[in-house]
């Protein structure tokens, strides 16, 4: 199993010393654990890889793109054109996403749908159609995303958010497996987020299940593949309770991302996502215990560190560092 750090052009040389840490070294030497690099940043960016094992992150608003501005496509494609000289062993890319923002400080009006069914139906195949285009010239996998984003000011993400949809987000995942042929790469983090929203929990209780009747074909269609029930302005949800440790079974993924965090935001205080890996944290270790389950090729470190953005202030400067750190203690643990 590889273990893997996120990082920049810039970064590589000073992360690549994380792995002569005597707590990596120990894991390398008694579990046959290796490392290596998940790389982030604009394409043009990506000119030397490391001789170790690696990936590429494609911007997450890669597919939206490709999707809304069609005269950008060629141009979009190109930027990338180099990346399968490189030799990655995969390039993740995210679903695509139905953009729309609805004022802040509504709290449940911002959670409404604002997109017919049949718009989830066109994006689905739109997604397809990209990944079978991506998978001829690159290792492809495709992320998971959360049922949110987050409000912006001046760079920095506020702890407030909203609806967020698009492909990527649950079941819909296996039908672009399936129709795509590509595989999964699972974010823990971004699933756990999801099912928060579905199931109504942590800053999501309040949020109301009003149950949709005399469901269209449409509808019905949107349900089968995605999992969950929508209209146009109204909440999405679940009759039934999504259980993680069944929808990481059901997933099967090979490639995960991982974080220390279970919740998004505590409204109006505090962003939460991305937040460190500790040795003494029993719910993660509970869920990677879920993880180890599936025989991982790869975990990846996506913790935030003080420096990436003002709403990590709160963290510590060298934070994914010492989440890596963690991660190695408990796998040492663990395996």
């Amino acid at each position: 199993m590889y273990v893997l750090v996120p990082s920049n052009s810039k970064q590589l040389t000073k992360r690549a010393l994380w792995f002569k840490n005597p707590i990596a070294r120990k894991l390398a030497a008694e579990k046959n654990i290796q490392f290596g690099f998940e790389l982030k940043g604009e394409p043009e960016t990506i000119k030397k890889t490391p001789p170790l094992f690696w990936g590429y992150h494609l911007h997450d608003y890669f597919a939206t793109e490709w999707y809304y501005h069609p005269e950008k496509r060629q141009k979009l494609l190109a930027s990338i054109s180099h990346i399968p000289s490189l030799q990655p062993a995969y390039v993740n890319l995210h679903g695509i996403h139905l953009w729309w923002q609805p004022p802040s400080r509504k709290y449940l009006h911002r959670y409404q749908n604002r997109s017919k069914p049949r718009e989830y139906l066109k994006i689905i195949q739109a997604n397809i159609e990209l990944a079978k285009k991506l998978k001829q010239i690159l290792p492809l996998k495709i992320e998971n995303y959360p049922l949110y984003s987050n409000y912006q000011k001046d760079e920095e993400y506020l702890p407030e958010t909203y609806l967020y949809t698009g492909t990527g987000r649950l079941n819909d995942l296996l039908y672009l497996k399936e129709k795509a042929g590509i595989d999964i790469l699972l974010d823990l983090e971004h699933l756990i987020l999801t099912l928060n929203f579905l199931n109504r929990r942590k800053n999501y209780r309040q949020i109301p299940v009003e149950k949709i009747t005399n469901l269209t074909f449409e509808e019905q269609k949107v349900y089968q593949i995605f999992g969950f029930y929508i209209r146009k302005d109204s909440y999405p949800y679940v009759l039934k309770k999504v259980e993680l440790n069944k929808m990481i079974e059901k997933i099967g993924a090979k490639f995960y991302h991982l974080t220390g965090s279970t919740q998004d935001v505590i409204p109006g205080k505090k962003e939460l996502t991305h937040g460190p890996i500790k040795t003494t944290d029993k719910t993660f270790r509970k869920n990677l215990r879920l993880i180890l389950a599936q025989k991982p090729e790869a975990t990846l470190v996506e913790t935030a560190s003080s420096g990436d953005n003002p709403c990590f202030r709160h963290l510590r400067p060298n934070e994914t560092e010492l989440s890596f750190y963690a991660l190695c203690e408990i796998l040492l643990e663990e395996l």
